[in-house]
């Protein structure tokens, strides 16, 4: 090896260092040691209001979030109601689905671009603006829902409409960004499958449903595997569009409430562990047993 190439390797050595080395400090200081820091307090009696950092009962933070009676009831009702605000993740796809097999179906020749962009536009739009928007649409004074309806409906006080509005508007939303994804897919599928299947006679339907979905299968577990972590970390919906009430609030709003809004940092660090050990799990459960239903080609 001549010195110039010598040189040469040493550069391209400490650059490689540096692009390493910079993401592995802000990996450490912005995750590794917050995920310490949380481990550590969920095992204290940690409160900023009263000024107490204690580990004489390591386990209380857990204990009551399951057992002590105010703090079990919030949060279990926050549990329930970010898993059945999960409702909105199927109907999103399904509407994403729909959107994209409308658009590349070889009957729309013309505007398929535009709609696409206008579909999508939901998704890249700020959260705080559609919540504002959704929570101005779903107002029982003057929204437009209940004029259109020439009803009085209090979307916000009742515990079971709020999750409606709220999967309604989490499905007009995401359905954008699920369209774009499965288009995606559609076009990576040969051509030939379907040429093949039109030889044989098969209908519109019948190619949809026997090669267009199953080859889709690794689009949708993709979409359900990150619309599921999203869902359970959901926040605005509970904070920006339900204001707290108590049909919309989620686990990470429960999070928030006592370890921001009343300095319980221990609880609330106790509380996210158990989020990140659900997550965890359900995340394992969904890879194990994706081999029985997703397409690998």
């Amino acid at each position: 090896m001549t010195k110039a190439n010598r040189n040469l390797y040493r550069k391209e050595k400490r650059t490689a260092v540096l692009f390493i080395v910079i993401p592995l400090i802000g990996f450490s200081v912005f995750t590794l040691v917050s995920l310490v820091a949380v481990l550590v307090f969920s095992f204290a009696d940690f409160n900023t209001y009263r000024n107490t950092f204690d580990f004489s009962q390591p386990f209380k933070n857990y204990l009551n979030l399951f057992t002590n009676e105010t703090y079990s009831t919030h949060f279990f009702r926050a549990v329930g109601n970010t898993v059945l605000l999960l409702i909105g993740i199927p109907i999103g796809m399904v509407a994403g689905i729909a959107l994209a097999a409308l658009l590349q179906a070889k009957a729309v020749k013309k505007g398929k671009k535009i709609f696409q962009v206008l579909f999508y536009l939901p998704a890249v739009t700020s959260a705080v603006a559609v919540n504002l928007v959704f929570r101005y649409i779903f107002n029982p004074s003057y929204g437009i829902i209940n004029r259109l309806l020439d009803a009085d409906i209090h979307w916000f006080s009742d515990e079971w409409l709020i999750k409606v509005a709220i999967i309604l508007k989490n499905t007009w939303s995401s359905m954008g960004g699920t369209m774009i994804l499965y288009i995606a897919g559609m076009l990576a599928i040969p051509q030939s499958y379907y040429e093949s299947a039109d030889v044989d006679g098969a209908s519109a339907t019948h190619k949809f449903f026997k090669i267009t979905l199953p080859l889709l299968t690794p689009t949708t577990f993709y979409i359900i595997i990150t619309s599921v972590i999203g869902g359970l970390q959901s926040y605005a919906d509970a904070k920006l569009f339900g204001d707290g009430a108590a049909g919309s609030q989620t686990i990470v709003w429960f999070i928030w409430q006592y370890g921001i809004n009343q300095g319980k940092q221990g609880l609330a660090s106790a509380a996210s562990l158990v989020l990140a050990v659900f997550i965890m799990i359900l995340t394992i459960v969904q890879f194990r047993f994706s081999n029985r239903w997703v397409y690998e080609d």
